[in-house]
């Protein structure tokens, strides 16, 4: 190992802390992603020397300081970090900062932390002058959040930052007070700017404003930073980006204040600071108390205020476990304030549910010891359960916030907040009895709160959902669990249900008294875990309440009645109620009410479903009720005149049909036939619903049995005159796919065929998009896994052509829905699967490309992607056994797969992968169980680049393929972008396609490129274009590559503007480019020969030969690694 190291010594492979490297890792400093910016500053903070040079360390405060005045979050994050960077590696540091500093008459100032720490409220102090003078151009130079930032990261995260300035100076404490009252007064400054009256503060004001009054009071700052008069007009609110620069500026600033204000009594309160004499005073914890008091009540941006409470929380928390009493107050007297802010009448609108009232409450609560009880939690559920259970005023007005209103807001943060958890728990019978009683309220904000409330406590009483169905075994407890855990709700949920099924005074059959909660009631009973034995027979008596619930006149109360019916119902018991239910069911001519009649079939339908996922039904008791149920086979006939019942009689006898007799469903599908082929006269409320019911029934049935005419009737539903039978048929074959290896799949190939052009020429949207759906899904097949056998259309039948023409069409208007033009793209992908119409083909090519490309939609790119799966492999295919009908077909169609395998979406490139696996084992001839597997993305990309250099790489238009995957490498205008201010924006605009990585795809194609470039300048037929390609490229490269040397030489590599540079990706990619082609250019030149380069190099004015070319090369690519910009491709 010694010998090793020793070796790459010597050849400088061992030095890893090289300026070159340093440079590299400032530039992941500029990342977009906050993991990186981490990881890349620890890296240099522990592993690189101590102190960077004298000129780097100079220039990197200077770009650290841009960056933090940057109005954008991210950048102004990067700038702060910077800031750190350069506190933690400089030696000069004071030096550098005392000239931006306005106070040198203390001698401290020559120890590096405090000179650090009054540089940053200096230019704290600045950017609130600035803001105070001009809010709108203090959100674009100075947004104050970039330095609060920094403040934090220095006093916070730098480990002995606190430490050194209490042992350098005696007014340590007196610094940390000027901060104090600095981010005091910003934050009263920020509050007023969103009230409109940022020359008095907001301490004046008694509730936040609303979000309108905050928009008319940005467009006012607006105005003034313009120079215009304020034009009297209305309250409409500019979306504009000078509004965004000004919100942007002042929550972030707010929660940036939060933060940084918790983090440094976390720290300063903490040993062993603390240890060594507190550096703040009471008066200090007084007033971070009183700015986190206000920014919490007094702003509804959820940003600002959800941002504060992480720095709220360790205030609390540290406070709370002092030894000092006097620290210990603080908190529980801003509980009291707190509390005594929600017994006071606000006059503001209703938004936000109660802003940020709720959340003061929950930290200062969560910071209490977890371990002991918990007093200000007991005092302060004792307050608000008590204000959220008063009655509301005779005069209550819904426009204002309401003291009840925002009561049940602080229970609901309290149970949703995850630092409490258990603790809540004790609380819930009250909070649930609660929330229900509300949701009679007369007052709309009222019951809102009590929903919300009520989800929040189902959540937490049964825990989350683990799975979307609510009956899964890993969701919530059982009942006799829950009731024994809350046995008080077990009375007050059946009184609830009792009540729910009480007849009114004068209502008839059927109508049953409306009860506001109980919807809740039963959502939450059907949350409950079925299958648990009831052996006390506890549960029993819900059970005649939910069963009269059957007959509720609202369709919801049915539903959910049935659902909450599985979860109380015994599995010993299913037997008992199955047959109870099923013998109610009325006769032909025994009088019922329609609602309680699809209650009961709704009931039966429920625990039907359970029964039988369980299987504890016996045979005899399943024989029972079978004969029970078809004999009350009237519900489902025409005699019948309820749509609803008929539709969930036949869902039951769907659950059923195995089990009946053969006779039975014999009658059942006569009738549903003769129903469905009658048209309908009269229209009637839920008859859509039972048509495409009993459609789909037809296909199931035909799908079991087998029978070849029964496929026939379900195929001619598909010409239907009814719309509604022709879009439930359509919908069951493309979302069901039960069909598939049955003799219903031919059926279905031929009569979505032969229909296929009258469903285009109608255009009906729905219907057409769903048709084409299920035509792909039907004529597209799977014969094995993983691997597309299309069962193309055959070219020769006369209305393919239209067919193909009319879609065709479609895509290149462009102007149907994604969805629709997505099924349509893959429909003429299929049909033209062993066309050999020439024209056709190159329209369908085009259409792919233009649908491949990053701006187009997230549909219609995976329809691109497979497309190539369906058909593009056996054009591929042709074109390689075949003396190639279309070999610019098939290179355009792998070439669009390339494109594809870069996509942002990653079921794209999964999509596009397959295509990729398949053409590769076609083309390597790979055994049958090889050619099933799908290769990942990146891999999938190289096989389609050998397979262009291996079997499309004889002419020059591959190497152009190649080439127009490289990003462009015009240097001159990256550089001057980078030279030219930049602009004041809040957003910078995204790529399209943000997976991409130019850089990383240029290092993948350069083998390529050289094996292509060799194989054609060997080549007799393509030498002179080879050499027409050098003679065209050579001087722009060149060109571009003393553009790179120019500007290396204008400046050390430690000045601002290369810093600048090495978080730029476009020059990145730009250079990787350059490079590429240079490399190409070089590799093409040496194997023409010292002859064919002079005359290139006359041909072209420049020269050049390869010794030059490889020169300027070496040269450059040297000079840039000075300055950060690393290469790691370079075969020279």
């Amino acid at each position: 190992m010694c010998a090793l190291i020793n070796w790459s010594r010597e050849r400088g492979r061992w030095d890893f802390f090289t300026e070159s490297n340093l440079l590299v890792l400032l530039g992941c400093l500029h990342d977009g992603t906050n993991e990186i910016r981490e990881l890349t500053a620890e890296l240099l903070g522990k592993f690189f020397p101590p102190c960077f040079p004298e000129t780097l360390t100079a220039a990197l405060l200077e770009h650290a300081g841009k960056a933090m005045c940057s109005p954008r979050v991210q950048e102004a994050q990067a700038g702060a970090i910077m800031m750190k960077i350069v506190y933690q590696k400089s030696e000069t540091l004071s030096s550098l900062v005392k000239n931006n500093c306005k106070e040198r008459n203390d001698s401290a100032q020559d120890v590096k932390s405090v000179s650090f720490l009054l540089y940053l409220l200096c230019e704290l102090d600045d950017h609130y002058i600035t803001a105070t003078r001009d809010m709108l151009q203090a959100a674009r130079t100075r947004p104050i959040h970039g330095v609060i930032t920094t403040l934090q990261r220095y006093l916070v995260e730098v480990p002995d930052a606190l430490i050194s300035i209490q042992k350098a100076t005696t007014n340590g404490q007196d610094i940390l007070s000027r901060l104090v009252e600095t981010v005091r007064k910003i934050s009263m400054f920020l509050l007023g700017v969103l009230y409109g009256n940022q020359s008095s503060s907001s301490e004046e004001q008694e509730a936040p404003p609303s979000f309108a009054d905050m928009g008319n009071a940005i467009q006012s700052l607006i105005t003034q930073g313009r120079g215009l008069e304020q034009q009297d007009g209305g309250d409409a609110v500019l979306l504009s980006e000078e509004h965004s620069l000004i919100l942007t500026c002042c929550w972030v600033s707010l929660k940036e204040i939060g933060i940084l204000l918790g983090s440094l009594v976390e720290k300063a309160l903490a040993p062993p600071t603390a240890s060594t004499g507190s550096l703040l005073s009471i008066e200090d914890l007084k007033t971070i108390a009183k700015v986190f008091q206000e920014i919490l009540l007094k702003c509804r941006h959820w940003g600002a205020v959800e941002g504060c409470c992480v720095g709220f929380t360790k205030f609390c928390s540290v406070l709370l476990n002092h030894h000092n009493p006097d620290v210990k107050a603080i908190p529980r007297r801003m509980l009291e304030q707190g509390l005594s802010v929600l017994s006071t009448p606000r006059s503001s609108s209703v938004t936000r549910r109660a802003a940020g009232l709720p959340m003061l409450i929950l930290c200062i609560v969560v910071g209490e010891d977890a371990s002991k009880s918990r007093p200000l939690l007991a005092h302060s559920m004792s307050v608000v359960l008590e204000i959220a259970g008063t009655p509301l005023p005779d005069d209550w007005d819904q426009t204002l916030d309401l003291q009840q209103v925002c009561a049940v807001h602080i229970l609901q943060t309290l149970v949703r907040g995850s630092g409490l958890g258990v603790a809540m728990l004790q609380f819930a019978t009250a909070m649930t009895i609660l929330s229900l009683k509300a949701l009679s309220s007369p007052c709309w904000a009222m019951r809102n709160a009590a929903i919300q409330l009520f989800s929040a406590l189902c959540a937490r009483m049964l825990g989350q959902r683990r799975s979307r169905d609510d009956s899964s075994a890993q969701n919530g407890m059982s009942p006799p669990a829950f009731f024994t855990h809350y046995p008080e709700l077990k009375g007050f949920l059946l009184q609830e249900l009792q009540r729910a099924g009480d007849p009114g005074q004068g209502s008839g059959e059927g109508r049953l008294r409306l009860i506001p909660s109980l919807h809740s009631v039963l959502t939450l009973l059907a949350r409950l875990q079925p299958g648990v034995e009831d052996e006390a027979r506890s549960l029993s008596v819900f059970l005649d309440p939910l069963l009269r619930l059957a007959g509720s006149p609202i369709y919801a109360v049915r539903v959910m009645a049935s659902k909450a019916l599985v979860a109380m119902v015994s599995p010993s018991e299913h037997k008992t109620v199955l047959l109870r239910l099923v013998g109610e069911l009325p006769g032909r001519k025994t009088p019922c009410s329609h609602n309680h009649l699809h209650g009961q079939l709704l009931q039966i339908e429920a625990l039907l479903a359970r029964a039988l996922d369980t299987n504890e039904l016996q045979p005899d008791a399943m024989q029972s009720l079978v004969l029970q149920f078809e004999s009350r086979a009237w519900l489902v006939m025409s005699s019948q005149q309820c749509p609803l019942i008929r539709s969930a009689y036949l869902r039951v006898a769907t659950m059923l049909i195995r089990k009946c007799s053969e006779s039975f469903l014999e009658h059942l599908q006569e009738a549903l036939t003769k129903e469905l082929h009658t048209p309908t006269c009269r229209l009637q409320l839920g008859s859509a619903v039972f048509r495409q019911a009993a459609a789909r029934f037809l296909c199931d049935e035909a799908v079991r049995t087998g029978a070849a005419e029964k496929a026939d009737q379900a195929s001619q539903l598909l010409m239907m005159e009814d719309p509604d039978i022709r879009l439930a048929v359509v919908t069951w074959i493309a979302e069901g796919q039960r069909w598939k290896c049955t003799p219903m799949w031919n059926v279905l190939k031929k009569a979505l065929k032969d229909n296929l052009q009258t469903v285009l020429e109608e255009r009906s949207g729905e219907h057409l998009k769903v048709y084409l759906e299920a035509f792909v899904a039907v004529t597209g097949v799977t014969d094995r896994e993983g691997q597309i056998g299309g069962c193309p259309v055959p070219p020769s039948e006369p209305d393919t052509g239209e067919c193909v023409e009319a879609l065709l069409s479609m895509l290149e208007r462009a102007q149907s829905s994604p969805d629709l033009l997505s099924h349509a793209l893959c429909a003429a992908s299929l049909l033209l699967a062993d066309s050999t119409d020439t024209p056709l083909l190159e329209r369908w090519c085009e259409v792919l490309e233009r649908h491949s490309d990053p701006d187009s939609t997230e549909t219609l790119r995976l329809a691109a992607a497979r497309s190539l799966q369906l058909v593009g492999v056996a054009l591929v295919q042709k074109a390689l056994n075949t003396p190639a009908p279309h070999p610019a077909l098939a290179r355009r169609l792998v070439n669009t797969g390339v494109y594809l395998l870069q996509d942002e979406d990653p079921q794209v490139r999964g999509e596009a992968a397959k295509f990729a696996s398949l053409v590769n084992s076609l083309w390597r001839k790979l055994p049958g169980e090889r050619s099933c597997l799908h290769v990942q993305s990146s891999k999938g990309l190289l096989c389609l680049f050998e397979l262009l250099l291996q079997e499309f790489g004889a002419g020059l238009e591959t190497l152009e393929l190649f080439l127009s995957h490289l990003p462009e490498s015009d240097m001159g205008s990256v550089l001057q972008e980078l030279e030219e201010p930049e602009s004041v924006s809040l957003y910078e605009q995204d790529e399209a396609n943000v997976f991409a990585e130019p850089a990383v795809i240029s290092q993948l194609l350069l083998p390529y490129l050289l094996q292509l470039t060799e194989k054609l300048a060997f080549s007799s037929d393509h030498r002179e274009r080879v050499a027409h390609w050098v003679t065209t490229n050579t001087a722009g490269i060149l060109q571009n590559m003393g553009c790179c040397k120019l500007w290396c030489s204008r400046g050390a590599a430690a000045a601002p503007g290369p810093l600048a540079a090495l978080g730029c990706p476009r020059l990145h990619s730009a250079v990787t480019a350059l490079f590429v082609r240079a490399t190409v250019l070089l590799h093409a030149m040496e194997i023409l020969g010292e002859e064919q380069a002079a005359r290139t190099g006359k041909g072209t004015g420049t020269g050049c030969t390869p010794q030059r070319l490889r020169s300027e090369l070496e040269e450059t690519h040297r000079l840039l690694t000075q300055h950060g910009i690393f290469i790691p491709l370079l075969h020279l």
